[in-house]
Parts: structure tokens; sequence; C-alpha cells
């Protein structure tokens, strides 16, 4: 199943026709939402590659948005170098996905970094991509390895590698250091105050990997987390567990906090991120049916809406060749399509309905209710700045007087404005598809 839709995806890439690549989307599209259904029965394949609903979700996600970001990026320079780096990323992402054991989940969850990296220097747009390039595996690779050393533990311990393993098996004292075998994965997410190398990396990279990097690579961290947590057992009432938590939550705030504050459109769309992510690790470490499921569903919504946003942000600086929100204003005047996809991304971003940001949002609040009510009123504060630095998205962009001319500006393509619609329509139609 998971080769069958890899090859789909390289002859898609490879086609230089849109139409074909449209009507190659719908079909692959289709494949990918038949594997998420099949999934739904858990069957492990000769120890090595598992199937359940998570795993197709999260491989329907990641076909998705590398064809939406192929899309986006139609004109870059070195293209068949730029397609392998793409096919590369995407058919990581897949493996990762897909694997059972631990082990292997941490050799693609660290190799996704090449292609990546690669990817960021070789087609970004200034020099700082080095240092981009540098922050990013620097962070991620330092905090994986405390994964990996944790999965060794657990292993020596008596747990199997695989992700079903039975945590009840393994000696309390494996799990006594739970809170750094996750690490990297907080790194990944990332989460407040591991997120430094978010910003420089998507401010820095083409719009094709800020796509793939919001879109996927970031759920690496939530799926891997999820996975991991199902075999440890954690005291909801421990000190490193609500310190963890509230170091979160306020974390979360604080970069919603910041979003209000950035004159960059891609350092506002990657805040925002880190807040919505804080979202998806109290879902995870609830430990919870609400809260998993909760966290599951904003992983999949804000992938589709901040690669979205991302390709937002792309179109408008093909038009002003500027990400700077003084110099894209009266979007109203110049292209109003464009506009009009930028308020129903930023209502989706701020949770507004229908969106699987709004469903998933209910989910965690109330189990963050049911745990503290702290938790709740934090919670409270971080959607509302959630609507803030939305509603300063879409209003910076979208009014006021343009410092350019009309005459400079090109409308925008057809092929901008179908990606758009295509991140939109299923993160507000797919809720009549959950089960």
């Amino acid at each position: 199943m998971v080769k069958s839709l890899a090859i789909s995806l390289i002859a898609l890439i490879i086609m230089k026709n849109l139409n074909v690549s449209i009507i190659g989307l719908s079909v692959l599209t289709i494949l990918s939402m038949g594997a998420a259904s099949v999934a739904t029965g858990g069957v492990e394949l000769n120890g090595l590659y598992s199937t359940d609903f998570v795993m197709g979700l999260m491989i329907t996600l990641t076909l998705f948005v590398a064809i939406l970001s192929y899309l986006s990026s139609a004109k870059v320079s070195r293209k068949a170098s730029f397609n392998l780096m793409v096919i590369s990323i995407s058919l990581i992402l897949v493996m990762s996905f897909s694997v059972s054991s631990f082990f292997l989940f941490f050799f693609f969850f660290e190799s996704v970094l090449a292609p990546l990296l690669l990817l960021i220097v070789g087609w970004g747009y200034q020099p700082e991509r080095l240092q981009a390039g540098g922050y990013m595996v620097i962070y991620t690779v330092f905090g994986s390895l405390f994964f990996l050393w944790g999965v060794s533990e657990l292993y020596l311990s008596g747990m199997s590698s695989s992700m079903s393993s039975v945590g009840s098996l393994v000696k309390k004292s494996a799990m006594s250091l739970w809170w750094l075998y996750i690490l990297g994965f907080l790194i990944k997410l990332p989460m407040y105050p591991f997120h430094l190398w978010l910003p420089k990396a998507h401010v820095e990279a083409p719009v094709s990997g800020s796509m793939l990097l919001a879109g996927v690579v970031l759920k690496l961290g939530g799926y891997g987390l999820l996975r991991f947590m199902l075999v440890m057992q954690v005291s909801l009432s421990s000190v490193f567990f609500v310190l963890l938590l509230s170091v979160n939550l306020a974390g979360g705030f604080y970069a919603g906090l910041a979003c209000v504050r950035q004159v960059d459109l891609k350092c506002l769309v990657a805040y925002s991120s880190v807040a919505h992510m804080s979202l998806v690790l109290l879902g995870v470490l609830s430990n919870t049916l609400l809260g998993v499921m909760g966290a599951i569903i904003i992983m999949v919504g804000h992938g589709l809406c901040s690669s979205g946003l991302f390709s937002y942000v792309n179109a408008i600086y093909k038009m002003s060749h500027s990400r700077l929100l003084v110099m894209n204003k009266g979007g109203l005047l110049f292209c109003p399509v464009l506009v009009l996809m930028c308020f129903l991304l930023s209502s989706s971003n701020m949770a507004a309905p229908p969106s699987l940001n709004l469903f998933g949002e209910i989910l965690v609040f109330g189990v963050g209710g049911w745990m503290s009510g702290a938790f709740l009123f934090i919670l409270g504060l971080m959607s509302f700045i959630s609507a803030c630095f939305s509603l300063y998205l879409y209003g910076s962009c979208s009014h006021g007087k343009g410092l350019m001319h009309s005459e400079s500006l090109n409308l925008s393509s057809l092929c901008d404005v179908f990606v758009l619609l295509s991140h939109w329509v299923p993160l507000n139609f797919l809720f009549m598809f959950m089960p």
C-alpha cells in the first residue's frame, strides 16, 4: 500500500503539465483516503510496518501537502534537483509514519533532516540560510539523542522495540527519566523554549520547504510523542509532568503575543505554529482518549492551515517581492481573490467553525479544564490571542493603502488560488468524514 502511494507521488512530481498534475492529485487523494480507511484495523506487517488510522491519516497529509508544495513551486531553478529533494522528503516522511519499530522511527526521524537541509541551503532566499540550517540540525540531533538513549534503555530493560509494546513489563526505574526521553519530540513540535530554530528555518526556506516543514515535519514530533507515551507510565501528579505542561501552556501564550509583534509574514505564521502545537502537547500528555483525539485533529488541521498560510505568503511575495507587513497592505485593491483566501484561512487559524481546529480545540479545552482550572484559564487566553494575531494577519495584508503601484503587481495565478482552495476545503469539510 505504502509503496503504491510512493510510486504515485514520484510519477506525479515528474509530470510537467499542470492539468495532468491536478488529475493526479485527485487520484492520489482518493488512494490516500482509501489507505486511511483500510488502516483502521490496526494491522502489523512483518514486524516492521504497521497500519492504523493515525498512520493512514499522517501519510495522507504528507502526500497531500507534498503535491501542493510542488504546485506552489512551479518556477524554481535547478528543477530536477528540486524535485529530487521534495520526493526524498516525502518518501522519508511516509516511511517514518509507517514503521512500527522505535529504532526504525528514529532512523527516519533523523534522515529527513538531510534533504530538508539541502532544500533550505540550495533554494533559500538569503545568506543566513546556512545559519538557519545549522540551528535546525543542532537542535534536532541533540534532542533526538535522548530519545535514542531512552528507547535503548527501555529495550535493555525488557521492552520490545515495537510501538505496540506493553510498558508495564518494564521496570519503573527505566521510566523515571521519561521527561528527558521525549526532549527530541519537544524540539521537533516545537515546544517553548525549544522553538528558536523554527522561525529561522521558515524565513530562509523556499515555499515548498516551509509548507512541508509546517505541514508535516513538525507532526513527526506529535506522532512520535503519541506513540512513545502509549508505552510509558506517567503519573499526572508528578512534578515534572505539571512543570512541563505549565511551561508549555505559558510558552504557547507567549508565542501568541510574539505573533502580534511580528513585522515579517513568515515569522508570524511560524510563531503561530508554536502556539498551536502547544495544544497538541497538552492533548497527548493528558493520556486520555478525548485529549489524544483532539491532538490528532489539531495536527491535521494545523498541517493544512499553516501550509496554506505559507502558500499565501509566497503568493503575495511574488507580487510585492517583500515579506514585510508594511509592504503588503491594500490587498483588496490589487487582488481580492487572494484576500478572500487569506480571510478563509485566517478564520480557520483562529478555530472558527466548521474547521478541524475548532473540533480539536474543544476536546483539548475540555481535557485541560478537567486537569486544572488554571490550565483552562491559560487556554482561554491562548484562544483569545490566536484570534488577535489571525485578525492582525488578515487586516494588515488586506486593508490600508499599498506602498506599491498596481502596475507593478501581477494578478495571482490560477495555480496559487487552486493551492489555497485545496488547503481550505478539506480543512473545513473533512469533519463530515470523521469516524
